[in-house]
Formats: C-alpha cells, structure tokens, sequence
C-alpha cells in the first residue's frame, strides 16, 4: 500500500482531536451572552498553529505531506470554525449587542487576517 493512501485517516483522526480541543476550550471557557471569547480563542490557536507551525515550520523543515495535510487540514480544521463565528454574531445580532458583534467581527476576521500576516512573514 502507498503511504497516499493513509492520508484521509490522518487527517480524520487529527480533526477529531482538534474538534475535541476545541469543545475542551469551550468548556473551560464558557460563552458570554455579551462574546464569545471561546471562539475567537480557538480560531486565533487555529491561525498561530497553521500558518506559523504547519505552513511555516513544518513545510520549511521537510516535514512529510502526511503529517502536514493532518495537521493542518485535519486538526486546524476540526480546531478552528467558521460556522460557529457566523453563528455567535447572529446571536449577538439578534439580542442587540450591536458594539459586542462590530468588536468580534473585526477581532474575529480583522484580528485573524492580521495575525496570519504577522505569522506568514517569518523566515525560516
């Protein structure tokens, strides 16, 4: 069998775990009906750990497709969500807490496109 093969396996097993992460964050770090810390946390863990490690770190020292593709794909994307940011803002949108949902959009997307700018430059 070609190593190719096993890749979906690792990439499903690794977005368990980053689905599991994710849920543990959540638990120590409850929703706010004024925002939603848990999330943004996560999604800024999910951006440091993609683009500084896996694409940065990892890819520079060689590290095997396998390995990158289940971090990075697998658990980044069972860590990070997207859904759940929408989500949180048509929460916030719809209790009226229309200065909690401008800040956590902008730290949200604003703060996550900044972070992964910052990260991205890094020489290796």
């Amino acid at each position: 069998m070609k190593k190719e093969q096993f890749y979906p396996l690792g990439i499903f097993l690794a977005a368990m775990l980053g689905g599991l992460v994710r849920y543990l964050v959540s638990t120590w770090l409850p929703a706010s009906p004024d925002f939603p810390w848990g999330t943004l946390l996560v999604n800024y863990l999910g951006i440091f750990y993609l683009v500084y490690l896996v694409k940065g770190y990892l890819a520079y020292k060689g590290t095997s497709k396998g390995l990158v593709l289940a971090l990075g794909t697998g658990f980044c994307g069972g860590l990070t969500t997207f859904s759940s940011l929408m989500l949180d803002a048509v929460k916030l949108l719809d209790t009226g807490r229309y200065l909690s949902l401008i800040s956590y959009l902008l730290l949200s997307i604003g703060g996550g496109l900044l972070l992964a700018y910052i990260l991205g430059r890094k020489k290796w």
